[in-house]
């Protein structure tokens, strides 16, 4: 058995150290709750999960923004350059000032071609204008773009549309799957790939790689289920928590789910999100202590041929300068 002395006095020390660190720690927790301090935060798990929002759709700008302001997230918005400040298949769309807004604040913007077009169709000349365009339009505005997304999510298996992606960006939302195995080998029923290299050695494309991350809809759930704001938040929490299983405490992050958002409103269309449900799961994330990530958050090892956590200000994690320490708030046995 330890000694409740000892262990108090542990306690006592450990919590000077991090006090005169500067590190700011939660007004309580659990006995021997293992903490991971990253470049002066702490974690207390490895949740994570990453936002998107795509379709340039002002209600992102005027229901969802105030929301992630309240409790402090950040996401991607993935902007198609031509629907910006239009009105286009019933919806208002951002305008260029919502756009530069939004990176102020710290979001991140990334590209979604210029037209939206159906990417598959498309000659060489088009598929550039829209893939190289894109950046260009936006880079014009003041934004390095160096994540973009495909219009539909099925173009990961073409290999044309991933060489001309694999040009202009670092990566690319392509494709839909609850979780996003940042080694690239959780998908077993589907292939044997044991990382993210873009090709096998046969020359055929993999299943799944940097070009073609994997995102979890939430307006597939939407509609599945009838907009049934209940369930559906039941859903998100199952599986958003499912990276559990691969993420171990205080270990690497192995998965991350990428939560793809689009209109958040109340008009229960094929691209809406109630209001309160996303205010619901934000506060679930921000409650529960997830780290809520941006697409820019990942890297991309080339060595290893694997993603990765980026160490940033959005992220604040830095998987290589992972410290563990054990708090006592009262004997241990």
């Amino acid at each position: 058995m330890t000694n409740p002395i000892h262990s108090r006095m542990r306690g006592s020390i450990i919590l000077s150290i991090l006090i005169a660190a500067g590190i700011f720690l939660p007004t309580s927790f659990s006995n021997a709750q293992s903490i991971s301090i990253n470049a002066g935060t702490y974690h207390p798990n490895n949740k994570v999960v990453i936002l998107t929002f795509g379709d340039t759709i002002k209600s992102q700008f005027t229901n969802a923004k105030p929301i992630l302001d309240k409790y402090g997230l950040k996401g991607t918005f993935f902007v198609t350059c031509l629907w910006v400040g239009s009105h286009i298949y019933g919806m208002s769309r951002l305008t260029w000032q919502d756009v530069l807004a939004l990176q102020n604040d710290g979001q991140n913007i990334g590209s979604k071609t210029m037209t939206h077009r159906r990417m598959t169709h498309l000659s060489p000349n088009d598929l550039n204008y829209e893939i190289a365009g894109s950046k260009k339009c936006l880079a014009d505005h003041g934004i390095n773009a160096t994540v973009f997304a495909t219009t539909h999510g099925n173009e990961r298996n073409n290999a044309t549309i991933i060489n001309e992606i694999a040009k202009y960006y670092d990566l690319a939302v392509n494709g839909f799957g609850k979780l996003m195995f940042l080694h690239c080998n959780g998908y077993i029923k589907s292939s044997s790939q044991t990382d993210c290299r873009t090709y096998f050695s046969n020359g055929t494309l993999t299943f799944v790689n940097r070009y073609s991350l994997r995102e979890w809809s939430h307006n597939n759930i939407d509609k599945a289920n009838s907009y049934n704001d209940s369930k559906i938040f039941n859903i998100f929490v199952n599986d958003v928590n499912s990276q559990e299983k691969y993420n171990k405490l205080n270990g690497s992050v192995l998965a991350v789910p990428i939560v793809a958002y689009h209109s958040i409103d109340n008009n229960k269309t094929s691209d809406s999100t109630d209001i309160g449900l996303f205010a619901q799961e934000m506060k679930y994330l921000h409650d529960k202590g997830f780290r809520v990530l941006t697409v820019n958050d990942l890297g991309y090892d080339t060595k290893n041929n694997v993603l990765y956590i980026k160490s940033s200000p959005s992220s604040g994690f830095n998987q290589s300068q992972t410290i563990d320490v054990i708090t006592t708030g009262a004997p241990t046995k």
